[in-house]
């Protein structure tokens, strides 16, 4: 009895470690009339766009709670990034980040291109002074600031952006 108990266990244990690292990253935003009829025309459904959201264990990065996958891209047929939203200010999101990430990552909010809206950069490195040149060899997420839609760029075709007020890009793969 006690080994078939264990067996049970054990089986038990794996069966949700396998579901656990298959959690998706974030969920999708919901579709908006466009994107339900690109994907009719593409003969998709929901549940078949869901198959193509990277997995929390694939992106590796901790991921702000509450948020919504974006997009995706893959270079070399790996994962290189990730672009989140969230419907929290900017500020909360950074704020979380620098609570929740390493000793290894550094907030250097110089870094951020104001002209495209983001207010906060936070780069993997273990060394104390970053180069800008230096940083696009390194991992980085990005936090922006969503003011009217149009500023989510082509998730505005497919999804309600309703609300939606940060994108956090991170980069798993470096640039260079």
């Amino acid at each position: 009895m006690k080994k078939r108990v264990f067996i049970l266990t054990v089986i038990t244990l794996m069966s949700w470690a396998v579901f656990a690292a298959a959690e998706p990253v974030a969920p999708f935003l919901p579709y908006n009339d466009m994107g339900k009829q690109m994907l009719d025309a593409q003969g998709k459904t929901v549940a078949d766009a869901l198959k193509y959201i990277p997995t929390k264990a694939e992106v590796g990065l901790p991921v702000y709670p509450g948020s919504y996958m974006g997009t995706s891209a893959e270079s070399n047929g790996e994962l290189s990034s990730v672009q989140l939203v969230s419907k929290d200010d900017p500020e909360k999101v950074i704020a979380w980040y620098k609570k929740n990430l390493g000793k290894e990552w550094k907030y250097v909010p110089d870094f951020a291109t104001k002209q495209i809206g983001e207010m906060g950069v936070f780069v993997k490195t273990d060394s104390e002074k970053v180069d800008l040149i230096d940083s696009m060899g390194m991992q980085q997420i990005r936090i922006a600031k969503i003011e009217k839609s149009e500023d989510t760029g082509f998730l505005t075709m497919a999804f309600d952006v309703t609300g939606v007020k940060s994108m956090i890009n991170m980069q798993i793969k470096p640039f260079m």
